[in-house]
């Protein structure tokens, strides 16, 4: 069982994933790491994805929610759709209403994963807009 869940920072970003330049998605990575700090553990139960408006120079910077996805990760197709065996991590490619993406520059990206025993485990970053470049053609986000 995973101790912790974490989002991937350097490699979670703000994508576009057609041919311009407009952000329409996220790339997401997590990883599960266990109480020893070994990360890439697979994982089973359900991943909440959810992103808001990002606040400055707020005591609560969580402003108003834009965007949720719920995964499920229970099934062997599922598992293979999501994980990744190079970086053993889950990669999720995420479609957004490019308005609401446009419309700021950082936004609070929070992962919570619920396992199948009842437990609870998130992480959060800052997600910057800026960071949106094209993906390679052929790629498209798979909404769950």
């Amino acid at each position: 069982m995973p101790s912790r869940i974490e989002i991937v920072e350097p490699f979670t970003s703000v994508k576009s994933f057609d041919a311009d330049a407009a952000p329409d998605g996220i790339e997401l990575l997590i990883q599960a790491v266990n109480a020893l700090d070994n990360p890439g553990l697979m994982i089973t139960g359900t991943i909440r994805v959810e992103l808001n408006e990002f606040v400055p120079a707020s005591g609560n910077e969580r402003g108003k929610p834009l965007e949720r996805w719920d995964i499920d990760l229970s099934t062997v197709k599922q598992q293979k759709a999501f994980w990744n065996q190079l970086t053993q991590m889950y990669q999720f490619r995420l479609g957004v209403d490019p308005e609401r993406v446009a419309k700021a520059e950082r936004y609070i990206l929070s992962v919570t994963y619920s396992s199948p025993l009842g437990g609870h485990l998130t992480d959060e970053c800052v997600l910057s807009a800026r960071s949106a470049g094209p993906v390679p053609a052929g790629l498209r986000p798979r909404n769950p």
